[in-house]
């Protein structure tokens, strides 16, 4: 057994600053050392080598045997139990001989040569806790550990009481994390005791890392130079009020700036509540600037997909993009049914970016953030509550990755939740997803040649800042089809587009045994009694069913629906 020990060489392994603090914590007058500091520093495959061989070293030096019941020497925790397990435990198992340990039980215990056991888990466990009141340690690791609270580590502090053989070991603690605003600043960094040590960890240290992480980090964190000291030189002096995503400066900005995009790119975002205290917020943009705002509360799911096909319709059958969390779903699957253009965003869901961005509601916010400063964003119209509401949500960080502040959270701590800036930062990210139209064409004529133009002014070039290959998993689309066709003049675009529609909803009333009427034709064939119907509904220049638009000129055409205007079937026009 003790030659098995002898075999495995540890400090081989090690870079400098690692070698380091593994030499901390051998010292009889330590008893905690915080190995933190920047990303990519190799903190927790340090951890995981050290646990380790602290069981070994416990086996060694209190003379354990096989047992049929190993004894437990240690703890290997988290924050959150999965991310424990989805992260900290798959290092251990690509840098821990395989042949040494096995794995068993929920939450895992890590068994070592059948003599001790490292137990494991989330100091979110109640259970896993209360167990710390009485049991007794050898050493413990907390990896991540800028996510704990103080509290929560007292008990955990409280088990250095270990005795083998009538022999006491005296206990060890390890703490990894990336620089935080955290109870750790001010026990290992500000006001440490004689026995805490704190021990830098830099990216540039490990050699794993190729020359090009430097540079990620970087351009990652172009635009916040207090996460970018943070995580390249691995300071913890920097981040005290830093946290806010949209900063008001930038917001305030992007009213003063004039953008000559190549292009206009046209979207409807939407933000959907029910009847709740909730806003139901609808904005259609062109590029960044919000050109209509629909706002109300109370109102069913059902009114506000028949609003946003309406809008749509008026605004050239453009993408409509829903924010699906929560009621949202419905939304998208009826207006799915009315063929109309979706991209449904699960901002729960995965980021394109997973080891930056917690989930895709992080990844969206922090791009937008990026364009208010790079001020790549112009916002003229822009109104009181949408700006408080863009600079309101805080950044946090979790298993050293970034997390947007929830709507919950938010709403506990304002009172109100800030649905017209989640609308508005969804259609920001949606842009990547809209082909533009060319301004000339656009506007009929250069936009560069008007003073008055939404686009004259000072200039400043807009660029998309999300991944342009990257298409969200919760992506529902029902895409108008456009294959091989350039802008032209605006009839010739007309045309494209009633084509288009045309295609999709003979399909659809194909799959469906809808009848049909050719493009020119009504039910009846009486453009007179459809234009009294769109009268009675109080349509402008066009009566709306449930399913597509019926045109006062006779150029549009219908299946069977309702309209979402007057309730009038089109089976009965």
């Amino acid at each position: 057994m003790t030659d098995s020990v002898r075999k495995l060489d540890f400090r081989s392994k090690l870079t400098h600053k690692q070698t380091l603090a593994w030499d901390a914590l051998a010292r009889s007058d330590v008893k905690e050392v915080l190995y933190g500091g920047a990303k990519g520093g190799g903190k927790s495959v340090f951890g995981c080598l050290w646990c380790f061989h602290k069981a070994l070293d416990t086996i060694k030096h209190c003379d354990i045997g096989p047992r049929k019941h190993p004894v437990p020497v240690g703890f290997m925790g988290r924050k959150r139990g999965v991310d424990f397990t989805n992260t900290t435990l798959e290092t251990w198992k690509r840098f821990i001989p395989d042949d040494r340990y096995e794995i068993k039980g929920k939450p895992a215990e890590i068994i070592i040569m059948d003599r001790v056991k490292i137990l494991t888990g989330g100091l979110d466990n109640s259970e896993l806790i209360n167990k710390f009141n009485s049991a007794e340690y050898a050493f413990f690791f907390l990896d991540q550990a800028e996510d704990i609270d103080a509290e929560q580590i007292g008990e955990l502090r409280a088990t250095f009481r270990l005795i083998i053989n009538g022999v006491k070991v005296p206990g060890k603690g390890l703490f990894t994390a990336n620089p935080a605003p955290s109870f750790l600043k001010d026990e290992f960094i500000l006001n440490p005791t004689p026995d805490r040590l704190f021990k830098q960890a830099l990216p540039t240290d490990n050699h794993y890392l190729g020359p090009e992480y430097i540079e990620v980090l970087k351009d990652s964190f172009r635009n916040r130079p207090e996460l970018l000291k943070a995580y390249l030189e691995g300071s913890w002096d920097c981040l005290g009020g830093f946290n806010q995503v949209i900063r008001d400066e930038w917001v305030v900005n992007s009213g003063k700036l004039t953008l000559y995009p190549p292009a206009v790119k046209k979207l409807i975002t939407c933000d959907p509540a029910r009847y709740g205290d909730d806003e139901t917020v609808i904005y259609y943009m062109a590029n960044t600037e919000i050109r209509e705002a629909v706002i109300y509360g109370k109102k069913s799911l059902m009114y506000t997909a028949n609003m946003l096909h309406t809008l749509a319709h008026k605004h050239g059958d453009c993408l409509i993009v829903v924010d699906v969390c929560g009621m949202g779903a419905g939304v998208v699957d009826r207006l799915i049914e009315m063929g109309d253009d979706v991209l449904g965003i699960d901002n729960a869901g995965k980021s394109s970016d997973p080891e930056k961005y917690y989930n895709l509601r992080s990844e969206i916010w922090c791009g937008a953030g990026d364009m208010f400063a790079d001020a790549d964003v112009q916002l003229k119209n822009l109104e009181p509550s949408l700006r408080g509401q863009l600079s309101t949500p805080t950044y946090d960080f979790r298993n050293g990755r970034i997390l947007i502040e929830s709507k919950a959270s938010i709403k506990k701590r304002l009172g109100r939740s800030p649905d017209r800036a989640d609308a508005y930062v969804n259609g920001l990210y949606a842009l990547q997803f809209v082909e533009g139209c060319l301004q000339a064409r656009e506007y009929g004529k250069d936009a560069y040649e008007d003073e008055d133009s939404v686009y004259a002014g000072n200039y400043s070039a807009m660029a998309g800042q999300f991944d342009k290959d990257f298409v969200p998993r919760s992506a529902t689309s029902a895409r108008h089809e456009f294959a091989g066709y350039e802008p032209g003049t605006a009839e010739e675009q007309k045309r494209a587009a009633e084509d288009s529609r045309r295609r999709q909803h003979e399909a659809m009333a194909a799959q469906q045994g809808d009848t049909v009427v050719p493009p020119g034709g009504f039910l009846p064939e009486n453009p007179d009694e459809a234009k009294t119907r769109e009268a009675e509904c109080g349509a402008d220049d066009v009566c709306q069913t449930a399913w597509q638009a019926v045109s006062v000129a006779g150029a549009g055409w219908c299946v069977y629906g309702q309209c979402g205007l007057c309730g009038v079937s089109s089976g009965d026009i």
